[in-house]
C-alpha cells in the first residue's frame, strides 16, 4: 500500500485548527494581553505619579507656606469652591455612565470617579482611562459599553469647557450676547452630534438612541460648565488678594483656559504648561513678580496636587474591594451547594 506524500506546506485536513480553536486561542492570547498590560499600565502610573510628587516638593515650600499664613481667611472659600467642582464633575459623570445602562450611583461609583484622579499626571487626559478599567474590574459593564461612556464624558466636557470659552470672548463685545453664543454652541454641537450618531448607528460606535438631541444631554453639558466656571471662581477668589488689575472676567476666563492648553501641551498633567499660561497671564495684568510662583503654586496644590492622592487611596480601595469578591467568587466555585455536588 503506497503511503501518500504530503506536499511541503501542506497540513492534512486534520491538523488544520478549527474555528472554535482559533477563537480560544485568541481569546487567551487577548486575557493573557490584558493581564500582563493591567500590571504594566499600573507601574507606569505609580512611576509617573512618584515623579510628579518629586517635582513638586522640590520647590519653594517656605514660600507656598508665607503666601498662604498671609490669606488663611480665603484658603476654606478656595478648598469648598474646589471640592464644589470636582462634586459637579462628578455629577455629570454618573449621569452618563448611567444612561448607558451601568450602576454608578453608590459609595463605590463614587470611588470609581474618584480613582481617575490618581492618573492626572498622565499626559493626554489617559488617566480617564483608569474608570472604564475599574468598572470593567468590579462587574458592572462590559470593556466597550465603559469605555464609549467615558469617551462621551470627555467629549461632552471639553464642548462645556469650549462653549464656556466662547461665551465668554463674545462676552467682552457684549455682555447679552456671550450668554447667547454658549448656548448655541450646545446646541449646535448636540445637534451635530445627533446627526453623527445616526450615521453610526450600526457600527461598534453607536451610543444610546436619542443620547444627543435630548434635553439631558443638555443639562449634563450645562453642569459641567459650571464645574468650568467655579474652577474660575476659585482662581478668582485668590486673585483677588494680589496686586494688579486681574477681574472676575481675567480669572474665569484663565482658569479653564490654562486647563485646556496644559492638555494640549502633551505634559504630564499639563504641569508646567498650566502655570506657565497662568502665570504669564497675571504678569501681564500687573501682578508683581514676587507673588506669581507662589500664587499659581498655591492654587495648583488646591486644585489638582490635591486630588492624586486621593485618587490613589480611591483606586485602591476598589482594588481591594475587587480581589475580595474574586476570592469569594472562586470559594462560591469550589464549594458549589448540597444539591450541585457530584457523587462521594
Amino acid at each position: 500500500m503506497e503511503k501518500k506524500e504530503e506536499t511541503p506546506g501542506e497540513t492534512p485536513a486534520s491538523k488544520t485548527p478549527t474555528v472554535e480553536e482559533r477563537s480560544s486561542a485568541w481569546t487567551t492570547a487577548v486575557a493573557a494581553w490584558r493581564r500582563y498590560a493591567r500590571g504594566i499600565g499600573f507601574v507606569v502610573l505609580a512611576a509617573v505619579t512618584i515623579y510628579g510628587l518629586r517635582e513638586l516638593f522640590t520647590g519653594d515650600w517656605a514660600a507656598v507656606r508665607e503666601f498662604w499664613r498671609a490669606r488663611l481667611m480665603i484658603l476654606p472659600v478656595i478648598v469648598s469652591l474646589a471640592v464644589l467642582d470636582i462634586v459637579l464633575e462628578g455629577v455629570a459623570w454618573v449621569w452618563v455612565v448611567e444612561r448607558f445602562g451601568m450602576r454608578a450611583r453608590d459609595w463605590t461609583g463614587a470611588r470609581v470617579y474618584l480613582s481617575a484622579n490618581a492618573g492626572r499626571l498622565l499626559p493626554a487626559q489617559l488617566g480617564r482611562l483608569i474608570r472604564p478599567e475599574e468598572m470593567v474590574r468590579l462587574g458592572r459593564g462590559k470593556t466597550a459599553e465603559c469605555l464609549k461612556a467615558e469617551g462621551t464624558v470627555f467629549v461632552l466636557d471639553s464642548l462645556s469647557v469650549g462653549a464656556l470659552l466662547a461665551g465668554l470672548l463674545v462676552f467682552r463685545i457684549h455682555p447679552a450676547l456671550g450668554v447667547l453664543a454658549a448656548a448655541g454652541t450646545i446646541t449646535v454641537a448636540l445637534f451635530l452630534g445627533s446627526r453623527i450618531a445616526d450615521v453610526l448607528s450600526d457600527t461598534k460606535l453607536n451610543l444610546p438612541r436619542g443620547f444627543w438631541w435630548n434635553p439631558k444631554t443638555f443639562a449634563t453639558v450645562m453642569i459641567q460648565m459650571s464645574g468650568w466656571i467655579i474652577h474660575g471662581l476659585a482662581f478668582y477668589v485668590l486673585v483677588s488678594q494680589l496686586p494688579g488689575s486681574t477681574d472676575l472676567w481675567d480669572a474665569v476666563f484663565l482658569a479653564p483656559a490654562s486647563a485646556v492648553l496644559g492638555v494640549g501641551s502633551g505634559l504630564p498633567g499639563g504641569v508646567g504648561a498650566t502655570e506657565g499660561v497662568l502665570g504669564v497671564s497675571l504678569g501681564l495684568n500687573g501682578v508683581p513678580a514676587a507673588h506669581l510662583a507662589v500664587a499659581v503654586t498655591g492654587f495648583r496644590i488646591i486644585t489638582f496636587w490635591v486630588w492624586i492622592p486621593i485618587g490613589w487611596m480611591a483606586l485602591l480601595r476598589i482594588r481591594r474591594k475587587a480581589r475580595k469578591a474574586a476570592r469569594r467568587a472562586m470559594h462560591a466555585g469550589s464549594n458549589p451547594p448540597p444539591g450541585e455536588r457530584g457523587p462521594e
